[in-house]
């Protein structure tokens, strides 16, 4: 991605106070806000400054308006001490359980859907390129996400909050999920019993989550004998595997012995796991001192809002259109390479060595991904 221009960046700058001017109210941290370390990327490129804390919530939103900072972020932990930069001294109190699942990269079968950069001679096209063909250098893929990356994310999250509510007891009402504005969703959880897990207690959530930790010759001798599913109880993550291969099975008895029982068996055990897994980013949830994205705030990887998203809305949920932050106002964009792209409930590009005039919402999200500069309205 090439550094932004001065025009980009004041321009990003511009539609980002609108949007917080207009909705500043809707932008409300975590309780209690004197004990939540905040952090901001105030500049593109820039690292993120953070330990700031604040007093109240009109003294946040006047740093909001007055900085227009490009991301927003609050921990995830209460601390005696927020504003203290060394780390142990902060005192730590508690924290949020805090999940994050992206959408996986995939490949796509269009190349109007996927563009190239090289970094080292700035050479660019759309459709595929594994080499640079002027000095064979690695290419950088350019796959803005689509709606059906979103679509497996969000049956990612479905899944997750059926395990923490079924398998862990947590209440749907404290289960709060948002779209991160980008790739993905945030699962948040504030139920008073899990706010005290420390770092080891939240690593055996994540090898439960992820499925980690089996021993597959005890599940093999399990099956070997036949044992029914009422007769076996281990609890945890082997629980969670063992009955559900156990129901796969059925009665061992139709499974012939020697080698393709075996096989039989570790191929379900695989399904199994492959079923079962959540894919969450483990160190998100293990470490506790992790900033969240603000819920409301702009992501400035794309310009739109991460958003909270009601348990009876997911199935409906369109995050390309509901997360948009900005309206239809026509500007000038030159674009170097972008492949075609939905956003807003429009499809736009591909785009190459042009200057085309689109809505602000997409303007915005093309100058966020580094692949257009701002030339005016």
């Amino acid at each position: 991605m090439r550094r932004m221009l001065q025009e980009s960046l004041g321009f990003l700058k511009r539609e980002f106070f609108k949007y917080y001017y207009e909705n500043i109210g809707r932008l409300v941290p975590p309780e209690p806000i004197r004990s939540r370390e905040f952090g901001f990327f105030l500049e593109k490129g820039k690292g993120m400054f953070r330990h700031k804390c604040f007093n109240s919530l009109r003294d946040f939103h006047e740093f909001v308006l007055n900085e227009v900072p490009f991301d927003i972020y609050v921990s995830a932990a209460n601390y005696e001490d927020p504003c203290n930069r060394d780390m142990s001294e902060k005192r730590l109190v508690n924290a949020e359980l805090f999940f994050d699942i992206d959408a996986e990269s995939v490949s796509v079968a269009d190349s109007e859907e996927s563009a190239w950069t090289c970094q080292k001679c700035n050479q660019y096209d759309l459709g595929f390129r594994d080499r640079c063909p002027v000095c064979g250098s690695p290419t950088e893929p350019v796959r803005l996400v689509s709606e059906k990356q979103l679509k497996e994310a969000l049956r990612e999250t479905e899944k997750l909050i059926n395990v923490l509510s079924k398998d862990f007891g947590i209440a749907l009402e404290k289960i709060h999920v948002f779209f991160s504005g980008n790739r993905g969703y945030h699962v948040h959880i504030n139920q008073e019993d899990f706010l005290s897990i420390m770092g080891e207690g939240r690593r055996e959530i994540v090898d439960y989550l992820l499925v980690q930790g089996l021993d597959e010759k005890e599940l093999f001798d399990f099956l070997n004998r036949n044992v029914g599913i009422e007769s076996v109880n281990p609890r945890g993550i082997k629980g969670r595997v063992y009955r559900r291969v156990l129901e796969m099975a059925g009665s061992m008895e139709k499974h012939k012995g020697g080698r393709s029982r075996r096989e039989t068996v570790f191929k379900m055990l695989g399904n199994a796991v492959e079923e079962l897994k959540v894919r969450i980013d483990p160190v998100v949830t293990i470490d506790m001192h992790r900033l969240m994205r603000m819920p409301e705030s702009i992501n400035s990887n794309s310009g739109m809002v991460k958003k909270r998203v009601q348990h009876g809305d997911l199935t409906f949920f369109k995050p390309l259109e509901e997360a948009v932050a900005f309206g239809e106002e026509g500007v000038s964009l030159k674009v170097r390479v972008a492949p075609r792209f939905n956003l807003g409930g429009k499809t736009f590009g591909p785009f190459k060595d042009e200057e085309v005039e689109l809505p602000t919402y997409a303007a915005v999200y093309l100058v966020c991904k580094g692949l257009g500069e701002y030339a005016g309205r």
